[in-house]
């Protein structure tokens, strides 16, 4: 049916919506346009009551490039797309300001691929800007994971103050060396100094400098012309020397600048998901996630489950992850599959099971996810998904 529409289009037959933007006119069917749009489906409902009965409607765009338009009306009526890595950006800003869904879906997995370690904070700063969850968490784990690579790029001196300090601040920057750290951060403020040095004490309040060597802190850091001319620099190394001078007073020392980043050390936890709690004689779900660590003995709060009242679902660890899926929820089985990424400590809707199950099984076998048996809407299930 599509082929045939996209023939009328081109022939400009049975068309009744023209949108005309830079000069060129394109011809569609409205319906087809508001099928595929949230903004469209608007636009066409608004504009309806504006026109005479039989009169095709007539849209003047300005906020989108021809050749842009022209990418996304060929994808809605042939489900083909030209996409590169010149044009990915822009067909997602397109995508995503006139509410092309699917369209947004098949940028967002283009652009995960193309993540590098040059584009990566860029990526992060679109994907923020345009609320997009998917491409954000993507874009952040890769730039957090990449650090030193991402430290060695143009990109990083570019970034804005605001962005400059979440990054670095971030537990997850994996860095094996917070000297690294310290000199992204003298980079990133002589790149401008005149708009720049004025921030010197705040940027370097995100480097945990008593994670820095001595040696390094006397000959580098100490000898920084930025850090000696100003005073709350100067209290920070000297924050950081009273940390390695008195090992045996360090518990009353505790600043988020002690607190090592998770790349210093990986441990072995055990993860608690839920659970039900008692209350009298009733009992209530738990959304709680917690986390013990054997090596120093202590619980650690995650991210809480992202729903109210499940019970019967399935967890499994994968790598760093955690996979929970299915369940019941208010009574009813549901099909859901949620990630827990350790590297962002949140929890991301990541597929949909094509049966809802409860009381079942799941395992992880050659980097796949795999359900087992358990309860559907009918009964027992004996089937197996990936």
């Amino acid at each position: 049916m599509l082929k045939e529409l996209n023939q009328q289009r081109r022939a400009k037959e049975f068309t009744d919506l023209k949108i005309i933007v830079e000069g060129k006119e394109f011809e569609v069917h409205q319906n087809v346009l508001a099928s595929c749009s949230l903004y469209f489906k608007d636009l066409v409902k608004r504009s309806s009551g504006e026109k005479r009965t039989g009169e095709k409607l007539e849209v003047s765009m300005t906020n989108i490039g021809a050749d842009v338009l022209e990418l996304l009306l060929e994808f809605v009526y042939t489900g083909s797309l030209i996409i590169d890595a010149a044009n990915a950006k822009t067909l997602l800003e397109a995508a995503n300001k006139f509410q092309f869904n699917t369209f947004c879906k098949v940028c967002v997995s283009f652009l995960e691929k193309q993540l590098t370690a040059g584009n990566c904070l860029g990526v992060l700063a679109m994907a923020e800007a345009m609320k997009c969850t998917e491409l954000h968490n993507m874009a952040k784990a890769f730039a957090l994971q990449n650090f030193p690579e991402v430290a060695a790029q143009e990109e990083i001196l570019n970034i804005s103050k605001e962005d400059f300090i979440s990054y670095l601040s971030n537990d997850s920057l994996n860095t094996k060396a917070e000297e690294v750290v310290y000199e992204t951060v003298i980079k990133w403020i002589k790149k401008d100094p005149a708009s720049r040095v004025q921030h010197v004490s705040e940027l370097l309040a995100v480097v945990r400098l008593p994670f820095i060597h001595p040696s390094y802190l006397l000959n580098v850091v100490d000898n920084e012309e930025l850090i000696k001319s100003s005073e709350a620099c100067r209290d920070l190394v000297n924050e950081a020397k009273r940390y390695h001078m008195l090992p045996h007073a360090r518990q009353e020392m505790q600043t988020p600048r002690t607190r090592p980043r998770l790349s210093a050390g990986v441990a072995e936890v055990i993860v608690l998901v839920g659970g039900r709690q008692a209350i009298g004689m009733n009992q209530r779900s738990l959304t709680a996630v917690t986390c013990f660590n054997p090596q120093n003995n202590k619980w650690y709060p995650l991210a809480s489950l992202p729903f109210y009242d499940r019970e019967f679902f399935s967890v499994i660890s994968a790598g760093d992850n955690i996979y929970l899926s299915g369940g019941m929820e208010a009574g009813v089985t549901v099909s859901d599959v949620w990630c827990y990424m350790s590297l962002l400590d949140n929890w991301n809707l990541v597929s949909r099971m094509t049966v809802p199950r409860c009381r079942h099984n799941s395992l992880v076998y050659d980097g796949k996810l795999y359900t087992i048996g358990g309860l559907g809407v009918a009964g027992n299930l004996d089937n197996v998904e990936r």
